[in-house]
């Protein structure tokens, strides 16, 4: 990614738009994502391979949600959703049987 300072890169994830990206937030040793348009609905968590019907490249929206998303579970991440309700858009990727979860942070 692009790093903007000590505490925010930018990630390149086309696919919504050629120059959509992601900022990856560190600070005081806690992460976080805005993601963007990435992610339109809290039924893309579950299904990553849904897409907006504005989505300029399928392929790589589906594929770049994918990543974002391995990463956000992986490493434990905040994400600020800013198309989800507002009662429901910082929240982290959790799995449970198998499946991926969006869990709210109030």
């Amino acid at each position: 990614g692009h790093v903007v300072n000590d505490e925010i890169t930018a990630i390149s994830t086309p696919g919504h738009t050629p120059g959509h990206m992601v900022f990856n937030i560190t600070s005081q040793g806690e992460k976080a994502m805005v993601v963007g348009d990435l992610l339109h609905s809290k039924v893309q968590v579950e299904r990553p391979e849904w897409t907006a019907g504005v989505d300029t490249d399928k392929e790589a929206s589906r594929s770049n949600r994918t990543m974002i998303l391995d990463k956000a579970e992986s490493e434990d991440i905040i994400i600020a959703a800013g198309h989800f309700h507002p009662d429901d858009h910082i929240g982290k990727v959790v799995r449970m049987e198998g499946k991926r979860y969006w869990q709210v942070i109030k």
